[in-house]
């Protein structure tokens, strides 16, 4: 199912090696900002991934081990989806994605696919003849990215595989990307990405793929090129010690997954335990332009940090950052509109995060 590699875009990121500031503020072209309701059950804990549709907002945190709570879109509360061992109760979760075709809220917890209206309203539950990592709802069924030792051995070879396209009834229709250093158990947030295209990143593979649904096909779309910093692939074939201990002695960078699209640009994120560095590099898609680093420079009289974002809806990238009322951008800002300042004017550390949506300028 694997396009051939002929055609990939090879993305030069050796120019980001070590500490950089860059001029983050420059790239920012338009702020919108989603103040979370703040009451008393809907205080959201770390967050893990937030999930906007055309109507709600939907925050997996790490409330009781994994959580759901919903907001609509000018981030009002609606409801928090309670955790434990009852129906439409959740437990154990890994992942959420939404349904756009059933109009549908998923949650993959283990073992389990549950089930949701858009306000949360429990539809049913259903147990799952495989465990996997993250879950995308496509139309004509999902897509699930694996991870090793995930008790798929009666699956024979596609346990060795680390992508599978199944139908609405979880049956296996292809795979592709076999699994790699299976020694080694580590795994990012997430590998798969849906917003305007689905796109899909393994672990340690430099090659970010893009997926056709109609097609069911999964071209391999960009490489990576760290030359010489590149993590040799022998000290991925030990066990998860030596692997530690290489990274902290030797200065590698590695790609762990970490990629956002919104059209028109790409977010990547690197890593060096090294350096205890993490890169993030913004890179225009017309022009070919990267421009990232370890730091970026912002007024906070103009902005709050939201230089490293953390997910993507339509052509807007997502941050968040904790209010805090003396930050200036909440009276001095001119590129916040009078209203955003306002909703955000008079909040605390005790309120609930603030969600910030934001386009770039062409670079």
């Amino acid at each position: 199912m694997v396009s051939e590699k002929d055609s990939l875009i090879r993305i030069d990121l050796n120019q980001f090696y070590g500490k950089k500031n860059f001029d983050f503020q420059s790239l920012v072209k338009e702020v919108r900002l989603v103040p979370l309701e703040t009451i008393e059950e809907s205080l959201v804990d770390v967050i893990y991934k937030v999930l906007p549709t055309a109507t709600n907002i939907y925050v997996y945190d790490r409330y009781k081990g994994g959580g759901i709570v919903i907001f609509d879109q000018k981030g009002k509360f609606v409801k928090r989806i309670p955790n434990g061992q009852g129906p439409g109760e959740l437990s154990r979760l890994y992942d959420i994605d939404f349904d756009e075709e059933n109009d549908q809220l998923i949650a993959y917890e283990h073992s389990f696919l549950s089930f949701y209206k858009p306000d949360g309203e429990f539809i049913r539950q259903e147990r799952l003849p495989f465990g996997f990592y993250n879950i995308v709802a496509t139309p004509n069924g999902y897509l699930i990215s694996t991870l090793p030792d995930q008790g798929n051995g009666h699956f024979g070879e596609l346990k060795d595989f680390t992508f599978w396209v199944t139908d609405k009834n979880f049956k296996v229709v292809s795979v592709a990307l076999p699994s790699f250093y299976n020694n080694i158990h580590y795994s990012w947030y997430r590998y798969l990405y849906k917003n305007q295209k689905i796109m899909v990143t393994q672990k340690f593979n430099d090659t970010i793929y893009q997926y056709e649904s109609e097609a069911n096909r999964l071209q391999a779309k960009y490489l990576l090129d760290f030359q010489d910093k590149k993590l040799p692939q022998r000290y991925l074939e030990g066990n998860y010690e030596k692997f530690k201990r290489t990274l902290k002695n030797n200065d590698y960078y590695f790609f762990i997954g970490e990629y956002l699209d919104i059209g028109e640009f790409q977010v990547i994120y690197l890593e060096n335990w090294y350096n205890n560095l993490r890169p993030i590099i913004y890179r225009n898609k017309k022009s070919g332009n990267l421009v990232g680093g370890t730091h970026g420079d912002i007024k906070i009289s103009e902005l709050p940090p939201i230089i490293f974002p953390k997910s993507a809806y339509g052509n807007e990238l997502i941050s968040w950052y904790i209010p805090n009322k003396d930050f200036p951008f909440n009276t001095q800002s001119k590129m916040l509109s009078e209203t955003d300042k306002a909703k955000v004017r008079d909040l605390t550390k005790e309120d609930n995060p603030v969600l910030v949506f934001f386009r770039l300028n062409d670079f």
